[in-house]
């Protein structure tokens, strides 16, 4: 009898409103879609257009002056309790911390030259793929080194931030 009854169902065409429903979303869908395509990028960011260029701005800003290699604008970057983590080591935390780090990288290289490859701006996080090519102080050896930097932006400054690399590439 039930089979008689999915048997009557099926041929009566009851299942075909959703199936008809289905097709109507997806056709919707697709409207939109293009109509978004249309629109201008500028138009779409629109809606966190404020804080988000203020942010790919920061992303520029420190893509600039990491290239530039400049102590004072790199220091600039950053807030007072910065917190900042290489690879491999504990967290170093404030300015005067950061300063050492960055006298202790520019004792151990003696040429660099970094290159973005990818950036990545979301909310209040700056994450740049770097590729960079130094050369060890010690021995003259020159060393590829591919990073990763994730920036923890607050107040238009960078609180927190970590280094994600092989450490072995320095060595």
């Amino acid at each position: 009898m039930a089979r008689a009854k999915a048997k009557q169902a099926k041929s009566s065409g009851k299942s075909r409103p959703r199936a008809k429903r289905a097709k109507s979303r997806t056709a919707t869908a697709r409207r939109a879609t293009k109509r978004a395509a249309k629109r201008p990028a500028a138009k779409r960011r629109a809606a966190g257009g404020g804080q988000n260029d203020a942010m790919r701005a920061l992303a520029q800003r420190i893509i600039d002056v990491t290239i530039a290699d400049h102590d004072d604008a790199i220091l600039a970057l950053y807030a007072d309790d910065i917190e900042s983590t290489e690879a491999g080591q504990p967290p170093m935390v404030g300015l005067d911390a950061l300063r050492g780090k960055l006298a202790g990288w520019r004792n151990m290289v003696t040429d660099t030259s970094f290159e973005p490859r990818r950036v990545v701006v979301d909310g209040n996080l700056i994450v740049i793929e770097w590729v960079g090519r130094v050369t060890l102080a010690a021995d003259g050896r020159k060393a590829e080194l591919h990073e990763v930097a994730v920036h923890e932006i607050r107040d238009g400054k960078i609180a927190r931030e970590a280094f994600f690399y092989n450490p072995a590439a320095l060595a």
